[in-house]
């Protein structure tokens, strides 16, 4: 009888002959989608697929981090540069969030983002990453002039060197409901 170890590569297998990467090479060549990408919440399915990335111990770096890999292909997502200065810039915005938090232009300082928006609600939160080390999630229900959102999201710790996080990822999603208008 064959052994399994037979049907695989040299490198699909650790020296004490624990099969390593196998299964997802599998289901790449099968064209089947990753345990990550099956979830429906997406703020779960953001979170998911930066663990399935993530190296023991260590941050998760900015190269290595394909937003286009999400299924939304980050139209909900955002991204924080913290490395020059006080105060994040806003360096990515999917353009579901763009045009909800009403920004024309980017690369645009975090505090130019209206704290009424999604975007600047969310974004806000980057210091507890900063404070935690690791990914922070958090739902909100929350009013705006002419609407009742709830919403949850994710804010991922991201590296450009692997030591220190200095870019913050961010996938929102949100449900609303249009409010009555006073007086009719």
């Amino acid at each position: 009888m064959e052994s399994i170890r037979e049907f695989g590569q040299a490198d699909d297998w650790d020296q004490g002959g624990t099969p390593v990467n196998l299964l997802a090479r599998i289901f790449r060549s099968a064209g089947l989608r990753p345990a990550w990408s099956l979830e429906r919440r997406l703020n779960r399915r953001a979170l998911l697929y930066w663990q399935s990335i993530k190296q023991d111990g260590e941050l998760v770096v900015v190269d290595a981090f394909d937003p286009q890999s999400l299924e939304d292909y980050s139209a909900h997502g955002f991204m924080l540069d913290l490395r020059q200065t006080q105060t994040p810039i806003v360096c990515h915005v999917g353009p579901v969030l763009l045009e909800e938090a009403d920004l024309t232009t980017l690369p645009v300082d975090l505090t130019a983002v209206s704290q009424r928006s999604l975007l600047g609600q969310f974004a806000g939160r980057w210091p507890e990453v900063m404070s935690q080390q690791q990914p922070v999630t958090a739902e909100y229900d929350f009013a705006t002039e002419r609407y009742q959102i709830l919403c949850r999201g994710v804010l991922l710790p991201l590296s450009s060197d692997g030591q220190v996080i200095d870019h913050v990822y961010g996938v929102i999603s949100w449900k609303s409901e249009k409010l009555p208008v006073a007086g009719l």
